[in-house]
């Protein structure tokens, strides 16, 4: 195993107990064993369309400053992979007449900025890393959902966030981040870390904050 790649699992083995706590959170439990309550299904779909919304605008800035050519037309392909994304939750929301155009509550905000901020000031190997575990963390929780062997009620969310080529994608943003990251300086892996950790905390805050419902308080 490369250098790299021993860090990316060191990274990966000191964020386990915010992995597992994502995975036990009361939302994603009451996910797959069918209980959760429609409203908290609700404001979740409003405020990850929210975020989606965000992702998206942050692939243009990604994609110009992408290192290579290969990495560029991944990021590309991922774009179009969120837009469908947000075709599913405007499917949904016309389905059940839920608005969309809702206040971002202030994870939801807090968390886009970071990304935001990661993705203009950051450096490249930086943002990925956050990208990296913003979508691992969705494919491992999705994941958990669909092998607690769901009713089928949320059947076309589990099979975005587990299908072949969501794996693919999360596997690709290992790989690369892997490459890049080789060679470079303490520095830079450090700001690697505080990336991937801080992302993983914030996916942890989202599911608490919808669960929650939360909304700004004055």
């Amino acid at each position: 195993m490369s250098e790299s790649r021993s860090f990316l699992a060191s990274l990966l083995s000191e964020a386990r107990p915010i992995w597992e706590a994502m995975v036990r959170h009361p939302f994603v439990q009451e996910l797959a064993a069918g209980t959760l309550a429609p409203e908290r299904f609700a404001f979740w779909v409003q405020q990850d369309y929210l975020f989606v919304r965000e992702a998206l605008k942050l692939r243009g800035l990604s994609i110009a400053r992408a290192p290579d050519e290969a990495i560029r037309r991944a990021l590309i392909d991922n774009a179009v992979a969120l837009r469908r994304e947000l075709d599913l939750f405007e499917a949904y929301a016309r389905e059940h007449g839920l608005s969309l155009e809702v206040e971002p509550s202030p994870v939801c905000l807090g968390y886009a900025a970071y990304r935001q901020s990661a993705a203009a000031l950051g450096t490249f190997p930086e943002f990925l890393a956050g990208t990296w575990a913003a979508e691992k963390a969705y494919l491992d929780t999705w994941s958990a959902v669909r092998s607690a062997g769901s009713d089928g009620t949320y059947q076309q969310w589990i099979a975005n966030w587990t299908s072949p080529n969501f794996v693919a994608w999360v596997e690709w943003l290992e790989a690369t981040l892997a490459r890049l990251l080789e060679g470079q300086p303490q520095d830079e892996l450090q700001r690697v870390r505080r990336a991937f950790l801080t992302t993983a905390r914030f996916e942890y805050l989202f599911w608490e904050m919808v669960y929650r419902r939360e909304t700004w308080p004055v």
